[in-house]
């Protein structure tokens, strides 16, 4: 097909995939290209004729098939016939015969596009009490008067549930901002995000509700981190509840994935899922352990999947350690900041550190590791020992210089008496390994925690 300038494109192809055949569409060579919706709502990909075969597409949220909406369809028949490419474009829409009238009706007629801000009403008052901009009932009544969706309040009422009697008494919907704030602020304030008087209006934010608003947390998922996290937790118990996250909802299990999941399961998992491969929050954990062990995932799908769900991992992991720093859970605090490092490089804290470096062979490592070599006794042999020893001599200077280059640092405290309920620490940091730009970047962060 390829040859004959026919091209395919959908989410589950491999990203260079995806990038290969944008590149051959838009120079010419690819004059067919036969694609998912992703295509046209995320890819400036300009085409002369544009065909909508089925208006009928998967809602993972509603689990069931929904029809295409009219905003969607515009987007995807805006890639046809851009000006700057071409003179006139064209736009064909195949749809069920109970379907057609209402697309056309939809198609020549304009409606407007009406706001979806009160879905994440709660997240944004949040983020802007954290931020400091508002500070009370009165200043959010008119802060929410500034939004897209004030303006389609007035202009639609009955598409926000103010009928017309209250709309006349109330033209500035004053009220009913009063209404939608309050409601919120008794949301987070349950959710311990932020303190809200009701009588005197007053909001202010909370160490949990300021970690939500920096790391992007959800106001469900961290209701759930209320209702789930404790300091007793192991690490099994925070991948559990993480990958419970709200942020993770649109992650489905596919039936033509369980197979290759049982099989990352039994390879990849060091730690207990709860949940199996048959749920959702089951598949993210699997999906996460494998892409800490740095597995080998087949289906186009799944890596899709684990793409998104490492990305999005790291983060909720660094919000539950803000958590778990400002609640004084020293034990939790330092189980957190282990798995925040363990996402991060990609290792388990128990493999071998040289598992980092990509110069090393795998045979190299498993050598290391059959011999139970540790960090520090590599450190105290010559690079020509350690070739002999893994019958290797050339490999011997790469083993040195990734061990001189691990992260080492030397400490020196002193601590003085200020008051009686006041002391004074000093502490010397000296690092003891060799610097590399190209191993750790231009600058180093250090955490000093004092229990």
């Amino acid at each position: 097909m390829f040859p004959d300038g026919f091209g395919i494109h959908h989410a589950g192809m491999l990203r260079s995939d995806r990038t290969l055949m944008e590149t051959m569409f838009s120079r010419g060579y690819l004059k067919v290209l036969v694609c998912t919706a992703t295509l046209a709502w995320g890819v400036n990909l300009p085409a002369h004729a544009v065909i909508i075969k089925g208006t009928q597409i998967y809602d993972a949220k509603r689990g069931t098939l929904v029809d295409l909406g009219i905003l969607d369809v515009m987007q995807i028949f805006g890639r046809a016939g851009r000006p700057q490419f071409d003179k006139y474009g064209e736009g064909t829409i195949i749809t069920s015969h109970e379907k057609l009238s209402h697309y056309l009706t939809l198609l020549t007629q304009q409606n407007p596009i009406e706001s979806q801000f009160l879905d994440s009403l709660a997240d944004n008052l949040n983020a802007e009490v954290a931020l400091g901009t508002v500070t009370n009932v009165e200043e959010a009544v008119k802060w929410l008067s500034y939004t897209y969706l004030y303006v389609r309040m007035r202009a639609n009422p009955l598409a926000y549930g103010i009928n017309h009697k209250a709309y006349q008494m109330d033209p500035g919907l004053e009220l009913y901002r009063k209404e939608l704030v309050v409601e919120s602020g008794r949301k987070l304030d349950k959710a311990r995000m932020i303190r809200f008087e009701e009588r005197t209006g007053y909001f202010s934010s909370t160490d949990l509700g300021r970690t939500a608003s920096h790391f992007y947390i959800r106001y469900n998922t961290i209701e759930t981190f209320n209702e789930l996290f404790s300091a007793q937790k192991t690490e099994a118990d925070v991948l559990s509840i993480v990958s419970k996250a709200e942020e993770f909802e649109q992650v489905k299990v596919r039936e033509d994935e369980m197979e290759e999941l049982e099989q990352m399961l039994h390879n990849y998992c060091e730690l207990p899922v709860a949940g199996g491969v048959e749920n959702g929050y089951g598949k993210i954990n699997i999906l996460l352990q494998a892409y800490i062990g740095r597995g080998e995932v087949d289906s186009f799908s799944l890596i899709s999947d684990l793409s998104y769900v490492a990305q999005n991992a790291a983060r909720i992991v660094r919000a539950l350690f803000e958590i778990a720093l400002r609640r004084r859970w020293p034990a939790m605090t330092y189980r957190l900041l282990n798995l925040c490092k363990v996402i991060d490089k990609r290792l388990w804290g128990w493999a071998n550190p040289l598992r980092q470096f990509s110069i090393l062979p795998a045979s190299v490592l498993i050598k290391l590791e059959d011999k139970r070599l540790t960090i520090d006794k590599l450190k105290d042999m010559r690079k020509d020992e350690i070739g002999h020893m893994l019958h290797h001599v050339s490999i011997g200077q790469k083993v040195k210089q990734c061990v001189h280059q691990i992260p080492a640092i030397l400490l020196e405290a002193s601590i003085q008496p200020i008051t009686r309920t006041v002391l004074r620490v000093r502490l010397t940091i000296t690092p003891d390994f060799r610097w590399s730009d190209q191993v750790h970047g231009s600058v180093g962060g250090a955490l000093v925690v004092v229990g």
